[in-house]
């Protein structure tokens, strides 16, 4: 495991599996972050609450998830203001089982036969520690997802393929 690396002049903190430490080498030439997350769900959120006169974000975000996640307060404050409330951080997957029985919530149809999924986020996202496992549900019932997925993510998919990690190697892939 790395635990902080120079990569050209920023210095990253992380830990990260041994497969992974030549993407902090000055080699290594694809751009990989967690970037798209900022772009397409942080930033929009802001801009939201800029357009709606909102002080401060209500997040569904449990801590029990982990990741970023693991870190998550309820009420995170900027000085006197409330700036995010995440009144799920406390939550545990057993509590939420519970309440979504107990009130006969439907989900989304995503998390029911014949797709079974546990969570839902961006299609085909790498960062999905499931991403295999995910890209074969989709190919078997939601092809052109998957299609798509293989397209968004194709650099990433190449690599992961490459040196064996989440996905499975091309030799053992069909690919698109």
């Amino acid at each position: 495991m790395v635990g902080e690396r120079e990569r050209e002049s920023c210095t990253v903190i992380s830990d990260v599996p041994k497969c992974l430490e030549y993407q902090f080498t000055k080699e290594f030439k694809l751009k990989v972050s967690d970037q798209c997350c900022v772009e397409f769900k942080e930033k929009p959120l802001k801009e939201w609450q800029k357009e709606n006169k909102k002080p401060y974000k209500i997040l569904g975000l449990m801590r029990e998830e982990g990741g970023r996640r693991a870190f998550t307060d309820c009420a995170v404050f900027h000085g006197k203001k409330l700036y995010s409330f995440q009144p799920l951080a406390k939550v545990t997957k057993e509590w939420e089982e519970w309440f979504i029985k107990e009130h006969d919530i439907r989900l989304c149809e995503l998390y029911y036969p014949p797709y079974n999924f546990e969570r839902t986020g961006c299609v085909g996202c790498p960062y999905n520690i499931h991403i295999q496992q995910e890209l074969e549900t989709l190919e078997r019932l939601l092809p052109s997802a998957r299609r798509q997925a293989e397209y968004l993510w194709q650099p990433v998919y190449e690599e992961y393929r490459r040196i064996g990690y989440r996905l499975k190697r091309e030799e053992q892939t069909k690919l698109f």
